[in-house]
């Protein structure tokens, strides 16, 4: 296939190929064993460079890299490869592996080279290592392969603003049984991390600052009381000056030896003593603090190949120092592994475990609920919603239903882990999480589809707080959209039903809902700021892997519906394997929200200027009770076909004749369903019968019993005193299959 055919297919992205890392050459054919023989090399080298040198600057330089570099938005156009927070954790986690006693001896900037690229080489070897002929058929290798490489790279669930949110709102839940368990309230012990990001980047910002004053001054004096503070900060940095104020006679000079020695001073950034921790903290927080720390030499017995999918550090990310002092070279830990933390702390606790868990699935449940209702507000929001099956006589639940005209979106809320074993790719809990988790939501909201699809005006339900009957008005024909929502899954494995149906959990006619985690949700909710946006994503979203099979997560997601509106040429790209790559980029840029009239818009998809004023004087008709089918139907047609047909509409109101027939139809195929716009331009109104006949006739172009059409019609009179359309009805014709509720 040619390259401009898949970029035609997907409009707004370009192929290419994936860029190979200078570090990994000649590896591409490499064995198990190789890999193995490299993993060992490479640990010796660092255990001898760690060993050699004082390891504390040796982390702080490298964090503070990181620090910078993730600040920065990766598009790909980076000279020097980037770290990844893996190789700062394994560097923090060499440095507790080793002595307690450690060198005084410098790093130079070569050495820094060539350590940030042994270290990145080492944690690749050790994927490179993994036997593949363990796993009982190649797919599950693949799962297997692709779980450890999630959990070795992948962090950060949330942004930090969702993850504080997130963590205070769910751990004030639990405060009294933390309290009594104890001693403090779990709660309080998060606001201390966050205090303690704080103090850290206080103090990066000091010390930026002095080295701005030592680049711009050209005072000798100035540059001496910059370099001075260097000194002060950390006992390594004013050895190195010693006796050489007089020695560099030049500015220039004076001001590339300050340069040297800041690198050396690193440190005092990460180090909060006890005077600074007294001064911030009380002293049950404090001690709650120093529980999340790990002593120098503290894992020497460590099995060194556990670190790599279960280091200790994510759930202890504080280092103690012999002064009775916290050093805290990546006090994000806090924001990426939240959960971690606080289970850890709660184990052994069996009250407290009980309380922390159901405050999990409450608070999640509660949460899907109240962004839902702030991202559509015209849809009624209902949880826990019962509901009886005739046939079985047995009662159903779904935790979150929102209604929204003709669309029934469905929410299950798992609150469930992943288990330690399936993020190292252990099969049985590989099975039993996917099954659990991204599974089985799918069935539910199956279930509720086929009762709708199957007992229509005579389908009852109820909410299980009062049994009270919900009335959603099932005159019409509803369509049901499923979602999982989590707190924690496998991203571009679960992202996609592709890896459940290699795992033999799914089947092309399994029922499977998208799953996303609650800082994707919050994520979609945040871009996605227009109830009209919002609304179609969810009506898309679940069809996306129906079109292209693809390697990406919920960000490559979203930003291809903010680049294209998901608008997917399927026939052209059928066979082929698309890999997403640096192609998030729309997400991790702010987005200045939407107001006041501008909420009537769609982000995403470009429409001409009449279907947009179309689609805003649909939303503003809250009494026509198809109004969101209608624009959907809009909203699915390819933009450029759009924009012809409204030229076909503005040309037949100014008078031009028109030889080709009176409707004008397009259709876009999501799936097996079928969107049809079709447009009636008429010199008179026609008659309603003869109008609601058309209508039935253009649907019956496009029926087939295995597939659903929606289709808008809409009048558009020659001489007419609307600026946009003279009438408009709506169709569905047909159900989706009904799916079978177990995979192979």
């Amino acid at each position: 296939m040619e390259i401009d055919d898949i970029e035609q297919a997907i409009f707004g992205y370009q192929t290419g190929k994936l860029p190979k890392l200078e570090e990994f050459d000649g590896t591409e054919n490499w064995s198990d064993e190789q890999w193995q023989d490299e993993f060992d090399r490479t640990r010796l080298w660092l255990e001898t460079f760690f060993a050699a040198r004082d390891p504390l600057v040796v982390l702080a330089r490298t964090a503070i890299r990181y620090i910078f570099e993730a600040s920065q938005p990766r598009d790909g156009s980076q000279k020097v490869r980037p770290l990844e927070q893996v190789e700062v954790e394994i560097a923090q986690t060499f440095l507790l592996m080793g002595d307690t006693i450690h060198k005084k001896v410098p790093t130079s900037p070569s050495n820094f080279v060539r350590y940030w690229a042994v270290m990145a080489r080492h944690i690749y070897s050790f994927i490179g290592k993994q036997p593949r002929s363990d796993a009982s058929t190649d797919s599950l290798a693949v799962v297997q392969m692709k779980a450890r490489i999630q959990t070795l790279y992948y962090r950060n669930l949330f942004t930090r603003a969702d993850c504080e949110t997130t963590m205070r709102a769910l751990l004030k839940r639990i405060d009294l049984p933390s309290e009594k368990a104890l001693g403090y309230c779990l709660s309080d012990l998060f606001e201390a991390m966050v205090r303690v990001v704080s103090l850290v980047e206080t103090r990066i910002h000091e010390f930026l600052r002095n080295i701005r004053n030592l680049m711009s001054s050209g005072i000798r004096s100035e540059i001496l009381e910059s370099i001075s503070f260097f000194r002060s900060c950390y006992p390594l940095a004013d050895r190195v000056w010693h006796k050489c104020d007089d020695r560099f006679l030049t500015i220039e000079k004076l001001r590339y030896a300050g340069v040297q020695i800041s690198e050396l001073a690193w440190p005092w950034v990460f180090t909060l003593d006890c005077t600074t921790l007294e001064a911030s903290f009380s002293l049950p927080l404090i001690a709650a603090l120093d529980s999340l720390a790990l002593s120098m030499g503290s894992l020497r017995d460590t099995d060194p190949q556990h670190i790599y999918l279960n280091n200790p550090i994510w759930r202890k990310p504080y280092i103690r120092l012999a002064e009775q002092g916290l050093f805290v070279p990546q006090p994000y830990l806090a924001f990426s592994f939240p959960f971690a933390i606080m289970e850890d702390l709660i184990a052994g606790h069996s009250e407290l475990q009980s309380a922390y868990i159901s405050a999990r699935a409450e608070y999640l449940e509660a949460t899907i609920a109240a962004i839902v209702s702030k991202s559509m507000p015209s849809a009624k929001i209902h949880r826990s919603v019962v509901w009886t099956d005739p046939e079985t006589n047995k009662r159903w639940e779904n935790d979150v239903v929102a209604f929204l005209g003709n669309f029934v979106f469905v929410f299950e809320a798992k609150s469930g882990r992943i288990g330690d074993s399936a993020r190292r790719g252990g099969e049985g809990k590989l099975r039993k999480n996917f099954r659990d988790l991204f599974v089985e939501p799918g069935l539910q909201g199956w279930r509720l589809q086929n009762y709708l699809d199957q007992y229509r005006k005579k389908a009852v339900l109820r909410r299980k707080s009062d049994n009270s009957i919900i009335d959603f008005e099932l005159d019409r024909p509803k369509v049901v959209y499923r979602y999982s929502i989590c707190f924690e899954h496998f991203t571009t494995l679960t992202s996609t039903r592709s890896y459940l149906k290699e795992l033999g959990l799914i089947k092309d006619d399994t029922a499977w809902a998208p799953v996303l985690t609650l800082g994707e949700l919050q994520m979609i909710a945040r871009h996605l700021d227009t109830e009209l946006s919002f609304q179609h994503y969810l009506t898309r979203r679940q069809s996306v892997d129906e079109l292209i099979d693809f390697d990406g997560d919920e960000q490559d997601i979203l930003s291809m519906y903010l680049t294209n509106g998901l608008w997917i040429d399927p026939t052209t790209v059928q066979g082929c394997k698309l890999t997403f790559f640096e192609a998030d980029g729309l997400v991790r840029r702010p987005n200045l929200p939407m107001s006041g009239s501008y909420k009537s818009l769609v982000r995403g998809v470009q429409l001409s200027p009449l279907w947009n004023t179309v689609v805003s004087k649909l939303y503003a008709c809250e009494g026509q009770p198809h109004r969101f089918d209608i624009i959907n139907v809009v909203l699915n047609q390819f933009p450029p076909a759009l924009a012809d047909m409204e030229r076909n509409i503005r040309r037949f109101r100014r008078g031009a004749r028109k030889d080709d027939g009176n409707i004008v139809i397009m259709k876009y195929i999501v799936g097996k369903r079928i969107f049809v716009l079709a447009c009636y331009l008429a010199k008179v109104m026609p008659d309603l019968n003869e109008w609601q006949e058309k209508g039935r006739g253009i649907v019956s172009m496009f029926a087939d019993k295995n597939t659903v059409v929606e289709c808008a019609a809409f009048i558009f009179l020659r001489r007419s005193k609307e600026s946009t359309f003279d009438g408009v009805s709506f169709y569905r014709y047909g159900c989706e299959s009904k799916r079978t509720e177990v995979g192979g």
